[in-house]
């Protein structure tokens, strides 16, 4: 938490250098209370008001850790805790439970032993290298992890996001990372689904608005992309969005008022971290800049509610710095 706090001051200065024309320094933005262990590459997903944050990268490999954020009251309290150590995979919430899909795992010796539930063997390969194709449910009312259907193939750093009445597996790497894999919660299996995404990336931003996936950003061939493609469920179909204002890797993502709010990221050569953010308006169809994020970081957490846009986590260093320097901040972007 020293470290963490010691590199915040470091970077609210470069921050306060950058800020835009006009706009007071951290406008907009507060300082919420800080995780008990700061991880990057971690996952997150709101069940109502309650920001659970779990897994994530460290100096000792995937964490499974997991905490719970209470938005309105500002406070932290612990989870139970993953069944593996994961960084780097896909996290959604659906009938007011998670869904963990796939990402990259901790080895056998560091997991839990929880009871399954379908047949997760299609996975054993993906463990010995790594990435994973093994898949997890939560119910806080039950507060216990299973073990769901493995998907079809190894996956990691891919969205994993509800629409309607499935979760949906999108780009990332690993085997089929072009394909778009459906997961039904009521009987926990996988098929793909709709065209080959026409740009398979890692570390893009992923965001449903009114039933279709906005995937944001990411890196193709190790390269950041200022691509947006959208994914309709519905259709099958992708079409091509309004590109980003900078090419962007590791950023996150969220809908708010209308809007979609994206910060942070990264560029690996030469290392270096993001504050930016960014403002997709919808209904024009065209990005604004607004006040940066004090805090410069990617491989963040980040979700919205109310009007709230609150960040966690992630990593001020870029690179092979990023194990060295997680962060237990919580930087709050709010419309009042």
């Amino acid at each position: 938490m020293f470290r963490a706090l010691g590199l915040r001051r470091c970077y609210v200065l470069v921050a306060m250098l950058a800020v835009l024309p006009g706009a007071a320094a951290g406008e907009g933005w507060q300082e919420g209370s800080p995780m008990t262990t700061g991880r990057a590459f971690a996952g997150g997903a709101l069940i109502g008001n309650e920001l659970y944050v779990i897994g994530g990268d460290s100096t000792a490999g995937p964490r499974t850790v997991a905490e719970i954020y209470d938005i309105r009251g500002d406070i932290w309290r612990a989870a139970p805790a993953l069944p593996a150590g994961l960084q780097q995979f896909g996290v959604a919430e659906y009938g007011g439970k998670l869904y963990v899909s796939g990402g990259y795992e901790a080895p056998a010796a560091q997991r839990l032993e929880f009871g399954t539930f379908g047949d997760d063997a299609a996975a054993s390969t993906a463990e010995q290298e790594g990435d994973t194709a093994r898949a997890w449910s939560y119910d806080p009312r039950v507060g216990a992890w299973i073990s769901l259907a493995a998907m079809p193939g190894t996956r990691a750093g891919h969205g994993f996001v509800a629409v309607g009445d499935r979760i949906y597996a999108l780009s990332g790497r690993g085997s089929g990372a072009s394909r778009v894999w459906a997961y039904n919660p009521i009987e926990n299996d996988w098929s793909a689904t709709g065209d080959a995404m026409p740009s398979p990336r890692v570390a893009a931003a992923y965001v449903e608005v009114d039933g279709r996936i906005y995937v944001i950003g990411g890196l193709v061939n190790g390269v950041a992309t200022d691509r947006v493609d959208i994914f309709d469920p519905a259709s099958g179909r992708w079409q091509s969005g309004p590109r980003l204002p900078s090419p962007r890797s590791g950023h996150v993502a969220a809908l708010m008022d209308g809007r979609i709010h994206v910060t942070g990221g990264e560029l690996r050569r030469p290392p270096r971290t993001y504050g930016d953010h960014f403002v997709l308006d919808l209904a024009s169809g065209s990005w604004s800049k607004a006040p940066p994020m004090p805090t410069p970081r990617h491989g963040a957490v980040a979700a919205a509610s109310g009007d709230k846009f609150v960040v966690v986590g992630g990593s001020p260093g870029a690179g092979v710095y990023t194990v060295f320097t997680e962060s237990d901040v919580v930087d709050i972007y709010s419309t009042e």
